[in-house]
């Protein structure tokens, strides 16, 4: 096992990241199998009926069965158990049912669209239920975005609209409207951990420009450029973010997850950027300096005692993943070499990575989950030393696979790289 011992600083050349020259198309059949895969995870739960909420921040779900989002509006996708789906859109949202990758059948709820917009055929929700099919004795899963049950709460506790928790109880009862989000997004059985050849190299487009555009900027950002004029360098187009892109300097690195302004970088400042776009992100954090000259005092030392260290764990952590390894073990890997009682981690160091930045991690300690093939991580270990050192920072994602489905990526990666 590596230690700061083994990492010494030193110049190389940018990776050759391979940025595909056409976007991946996902086949019909992926939905099918998506839409079977649901309807056997409500047969084991014992559901007649499930209800898929989406916002413009939390889609995912939503979009692993309809293949879009409902962007600035709210969308509900109601799913029967013989696969029946029925799809409620806001008035600009709603000719996208159309495009649904299940068949679905389009209702406009007008509640669902923007305020001050036309309400002159809004409906009450029980009855569109009722005429769904959902009765009184229906059972009726919720599915939002939060891991809350069984993590936390319990089955009866939700993280959508509570105006739509309790328009399904009036039609199905109250006690037979629970929480399925576990269905989607739980580390270890949830339907979309585990991703498929399809799924990856789709995913592997939006991360392909993710590191792109970071490695872009890094190579501009000198002293004296504004945060703002350094996040204009990460050019991405219109691929959709999947969190908002950073580039903080100096004492705003303390704010955490804030946008760009227009203070001055300068020499010697903490630096910290990244961007996410759907499918992977990619960070990078330290200093904005050339050598350790560069660096503020007390701070000098920032290799010795955060980056390489740091630089060790991480390269343990990409050595250690692979097929059947324990995620518990993992963990205390990271914990034994890069204590967070030292250097101030948090969270979970590496988590499951899709449509969304974080799914969900089995990265946790105590974790029983094994590392299955299809699926994707982000390694996600985030120091936070005192002050003035700079943090480190070196996320990205990585996916595992079997021989097979090695093979099938290979042959579907050929077609859209360069």
């Amino acid at each position: 096992m590596l230690t700061e011992k083994n990492i010494r600083l030193s110049t190389v050349n940018n990776p050759e990241i391979g940025i595909p020259k056409e976007e991946p198309v996902m086949p019909e059949s992926l939905y099918q199998k998506r839409l079977e895969k649901v309807l056997s995870a409500m047969k084991e739960r014992g559901l007649d009926f499930m209800m898929l909420y989406a916002d413009r921040e939390h889609y995912s779900n939503f979009d692993y069965l309809t293949g879009f989002d409902p962007r600035f509006e709210e969308g509900l996708l109601v799913l029967s158990s013989a696969g029946k789906a029925h799809c409620l859109l806001g008035n600009e949202c709603f000719n996208l049912h159309e495009y649904s990758r299940i068949s679905a059948e389009g209702i406009l709820f007008q509640a669902f669209s923007l305020p001050s917009q036309p309400v002159d055929k809004l409906r009450e929700l029980p009855e569109i239920f009722s005429e769904i099919g959902i009765r009184p004795g229906s059972r009726v899963g919720m599915v939002g975005w939060k891991l809350m049950y069984p993590r936390y709460g319990t089955k009866y506790t939700f993280d959508v609209p509570a105006y739509l928790v309790e328009a399904a109880k009036a039609a199905a009862g109250n006690k037979n409207v629970e929480n399925a989000t576990d269905l989607f997004i739980h580390p270890g059985y949830g339907v979309r951990i585990i991703n498929t050849a399809d799924d990856i190299a789709a995913y592997e487009f939006g991360a392909a420009y993710a590191s792109q555009t970071l490695m872009d900027m890094i190579d501009v950002v000198q002293p004296g450029m504004t945060e703002l004029e350094a996040s204009c360098k990460m050019q991405f187009g219109g691929i959709p973010l999947s969190c908002h892109p950073l580039s903080l300097s100096g004492e705003r690195c303390d704010r955490g997850l804030v946008s760009p302004t227009t203070k001055v970088i300068e020499l010697g400042d903490r630096f910290n950027c990244s961007n996410g776009l759907r499918g992977g992100l990619s960070c990078r954090t330290g200093f904005m300096a050339a050598s350790e000259e560069d660096l503020p005092e007390g701070a000098k030392d920032y290799v010795e005692k955060v980056a390489a260290p740091y630089y060790a764990t991480v390269a343990n952590w990409y050595e250690m993943i692979g097929l059947e390894v324990s995620c518990g073990d993992m963990y205390q890997m990271v914990q034994s070499t890069y204590p967070k009682e030292e250097y101030g981690w948090k969270l979970n160091p590496g988590h499951l990575v899709s449509t969304e930045e974080w799914v969900s991690s089995p990265i946790y300690e105590g974790s029983d989950i094994t590392v299955k093939s299809g699926m994707c991580f982000q390694m996600d270990i985030i120091p936070y030393p005192p002050k003035p050192y700079a943090g480190a920072n070196c996320e990205d994602g990585v996916a595992i696979a079997d021989e097979e489905l090695r093979q099938e990526l290979k042959e579907k990666l050929s077609l859209i790289h360069i």
